[in-house]
């Protein structure tokens, strides 16, 4: 991981202070260099910087496509969401819509009506061995029955804002009127890995639960391709329709990335091209770390402190290194008392007037008035 590039930053501050909360330095729009990502076998491709959501790369990532059973992205995630850890352990008895959903063409866990089966072994079933069935399970624990589940997909993704995306499904066995973008895929793809039991899920590349043996689809994740040290998730899908989708997520010395390619012959070989393009150009730099002493403010007789609130991570072409910028936004004269950890403002980065992230500024000292 690169050097912490707040010192830099700072030098260069354009600093607004102002009563009015919000307000922010404007910022010079500069053009980066870009360099030319391998090319693809896939209809749709995306590459997207995982700490910031910043697009690196984009082809035809906007145009609407069946996806298969990457839309078990949003049900695990949605899953994971709503159910507590103590929840994994309850035992729940498959229903007779769940046991007939598996379909003709579709991967299943091969569950009967009446089998009891925990929650855990529902989540990793779906997951990992992609079990239509168990998808369906997993929606009626969470929602009672699979249209309501379905409903709550459709208003996460609005929350998320996947404008583009509509679910009918919660397996993506049935591909009319389920559908997403190779952006919107990108977006729930990078919500969905910041939580943490989703990414231990869909990072597990074999499991054994419950006499229940489950190995994953994604072979990113196996050592003949990226292995587990570099490929975190996420999940594979295939229908006649949809073609082969695949919504992966990778790291390396601190730079992570999302990939999504949508109808893709060779998209194993695609996602590792696309990964070892991102890392190579895209080096991570640490814009702020938590606790890090970023300025201070004037408060009563004192000057205090302001930190982070949190590390702030984007990954940043280097020829476009010199393109960073931040602006902060503080109050004006601060006469009364401020207790330790309460926010004072915030501090904002942006690439090319793009912005990267806006970090809190909290106050590293007590004042008493």
């Amino acid at each position: 991981m690169k050097r912490n590039r707040l010192a830099l930053l700072l030098a260069a501050l354009l600093l607004t202070v102002g009563l009015l909360p919000g307000a922010q330095a404007a910022e010079e729009e500069t053009a980066s260099d870009g360099s030319t990502a391998p090319e693809t076998s896939a209809t749709s491709t995306i590459v997207v910087d995982a700490w910031s959501g910043r697009v690196l790369y984009e082809d035809n990532a906007d145009e609407q496509r069946p996806i298969a059973s990457v839309t078990k992205i949003m049900t695990g995630y949605l899953a994971t969401e709503t159910l507590t850890q103590e929840d994994l352990s309850t035992v729940y008895t498959i229903s007779e819509h769940a046991a007939a959903s598996d379909g003709v063409d579709g991967t299943s866990m091969y569950f009967e009506a009446g089998d009891e089966v925990s929650v855990e072994v529902l989540l990793y079933g779906t997951m990992l061995r992609s079990g239509n069935d168990a998808a369906v399970a997993l929606a009626e624990v969470c929602a009672g029955d699979e249209q309501t589940f379905i409903d709550r997909m459709n208003a996460k993704a609005e929350e998320l804002g996947m404008t583009n995306t509509h679910f009918s499904s919660v397996n993506g066995l049935v591909d009319e009127n389920n559908y997403s973008t190779a952006r919107d895929l990108a977006v729930l793809g990078r919500a969905a890995m910041q939580n943490e039991l989703f990414a231990q899920i869909v990072g597990t590349w074999y499991i054994e639960i419950d006499g229940y043996s489950i190995e994953n689809h994604n072979m990113l994740l196996s050592d003949e391709y990226m292995g587990r040290d570099e490929c975190l998730g996420i999940k594979t899908g295939f229908t006649t329709a949809a073609g082969r989708t695949l919504v992966s997520c990778a790291q390396r010395d601190g730079s992570r990335f999302i990939v999504v390619t949508l109808n893709d012959a060779n998209d194993y070989e695609d996602h590792m091209a696309l990964y070892e393009w991102a890392f190579e150009n895209y080096p991570a730099n640490v814009l702020c770390e938590e606790g890090e002493v970023v300025t201070t403010l004037h408060v009563g007789e004192q000057d205090v402190p302001l930190v982070a609130a949190e590390t702030l991570v984007s990954s940043v072409e280097a020829s476009d290194e010199a393109n960073l910028s931040c602006s902060m936004t503080l109050p004006g004269r601060i006469t009364g008392t401020v207790s330790q950890g309460s926010v004072a403002g915030t501090i904002t980065f942006t690439l090319n007037g793009e912005t990267l992230g806006t970090v809190e500024l909290l106050y590293d000292a007590i004042v008493v008035s």
